[in-house]
């Protein structure tokens, strides 16, 4: 019990007592017990009111500080995440300018692996013509020659097959 209840308690048992005593005294005495007892009562309520209150917003300061808190949380927990995402996407950007500058360097090598390609092949192209530039000529030399040498055969066939035709007349004519 608290000591507001034992208080209460003893003013009834005095109640009680003065009661049996006179009973115009007792009137106005009891009047002025109720009175006090009115005014102890309001007093405490007034009092417990007032502890209410206190608890009250002791608990609403109490509620407030933890949503505070967890707003407190909330908005780091943003902060992070939006750090990591940042970190994040450099990752990818930084991954994105790799790949760029890989595939032009693998775009270069293939242009450069192209241009050699084709110099190769107009090199090689170069000395298959040169090849057949001067097997052509050398056929062309040998042609001419054996035109010559032909041509060379025939006349001395001619020759032959006239002096074997004077041989011939001159042979008849000796008969």
């Amino acid at each position: 019990m608290s000591d507001q209840d034992k208080q209460l308690n003893v003013d009834f048992n005095e109640l009680s007592t003065r009661d049996a005593s006179s009973p115009t005294s007792q009137s106005s005495g009891v009047e002025q017990r109720f009175d006090a007892l009115e005014a102890r009562l309001e007093a405490d309520f007034e009092a417990v009111k007032q502890r209410l209150l206190a608890k009250m917003a002791k608990l609403d300061q109490t509620v407030t500080e933890s949503i505070d808190a967890l707003n407190q949380r909330i908005t780091a927990e943003h902060r992070r995440r939006d750090q990591e995402f940042k970190v994040l996407q450099d990752k990818i950007t930084q991954a994105e300018l790799g790949l760029n500058d890989a595939i032009a360097k693998m775009e270069d090598q293939a242009h450069q692996d192209l241009a050699e390609v084709r110099l190769s092949l107009e090199e090689s192209h170069n000395d298959l013509l040169e090849q057949t530039a001067s097997t052509q000529a050398e056929l062309t030399s040998r042609l001419e020659k054996q035109k010559e040498e032909l041509q060379t055969d025939k006349v001395g066939r001619q020759a032959l097959a006239k002096m074997l035709d004077e041989v011939a007349l001159k042979l008849r004519g000796a008969e």
